[in-house]
């Protein structure tokens, strides 16, 4: 996509010389604050509704509505997920910061297993919880397989 990209404004400009085989790694070698690294594949609407917009809409109706919480009563909840069945993840140029994530954007439709964390503001770890993709789920399967997660919550939904 980076060849593609600087082949056309290059075209846009009246150059039509190609570029060489090995003038992206030459790039990134003289650019120290990119670097290749793999992408970590998302279904597309994470990354539609993910914007600025929502992130400081969200801030601002928390501090507004519930600014008055106390930090006991306060919880930070993370989520994650894991796609069953996909595992094209593939090579990005981006940030050589390595806190920053490269991530891909799919429009794949895939089976996902959620994973809930949680911690309140005075320090209390609260037990995770995982949510999987289906109608029943047997809990005697994890006590004996895993022990050290068997008290942990699990249960099912529609689409995980």
């Amino acid at each position: 996509q980076v060849r593609a990209t600087v082949a056309a404004l290059l075209r846009q400009q009246g150059r039509e010389r190609p570029i060489g085989v090995y003038w992206l790694a030459r790039f990134i070698k003289r650019h120290d604050d990119i670097k290749t690294k793999v992408g970590k594949r998302q279904e597309a609407a994470r990354f539609n509704f993910f914007t600025p917009m929502a992130v400081n809409w969200y801030f601002d109706i928390r501090e507004s509505e519930y600014g008055w919480i106390k930090p006991e009563n306060t919880v930070n909840v993370d989520e994650g997920c894991i796609m069953a069945g996909f595992g094209l993840d593939s090579l990005v140029i981006g940030s050589s910061d390595p806190r920053r994530k490269a991530f891909l954007k799919g429009s794949q439709s895939r089976t996902w297993t959620t994973f809930i964390e949680a911690v309140t503001a005075d320090g209390r770890l609260l037990k995770p919880g995982i949510i999987f993709k289906g109608k029943e789920l047997q809990q005697q399967w994890f006590i004996d397989e895993l022990p050290g997660i068997a008290d942990w919550y699990y249960i099912t939904s529609d689409n995980g």
